[in-house]
């Protein structure tokens, strides 16, 4: 079986936390509207973060992780560089970025089931 496939965040950092928080926002299943006003955030913001125009303070990305439902540690690994991981094996980065998107799925999972069951 294929490994799934994650997207490689390349580029500046504010474009990496941008394509980072775009991704988990996508596998999430949260619109932008809904991202920008869960977090307290206008979209027009949101979106400039996104395109990594804005660099977002510590607090800003700990609302829209605390909104997407993760931790801020993962949106900042998700948007590392591969040079600041040069001391993790290629493999071991690729794993990781593979659990990763699994936990955020997951925790997608999870909610829903709470939402249902709850």
């Amino acid at each position: 079986m294929d490994a799934p496939q994650v997207s490689n965040l390349t580029g500046e950092y504010a474009l990496n936390l941008g394509l980072a928080i775009e991704e988990c926002r996508k596998l999430k299943g949260v619109n932008k509207s809904q991202l920008a006003k869960d977090a307290g955030l206008s979209l027009p913001y949101l979106s400039q973060i996104i395109k990594g125009q804005r660099e977002p303070s510590i607090s800003i990305l700990e609302k829209v992780s605390a909104s997407l439902g993760i931790p801020s540690s993962l949106l900042i690994f998700l948007a590392s560089e591969d040079s600041e991981l040069s001391a993790i094996s290629e493999e071991t980065k690729r794993e990781l970025r593979i659990i990763s998107k699994q936990l955020i799925e997951n925790s997608t999972e999870r909610a829903a089931e709470t939402k249902i069951f709850g």
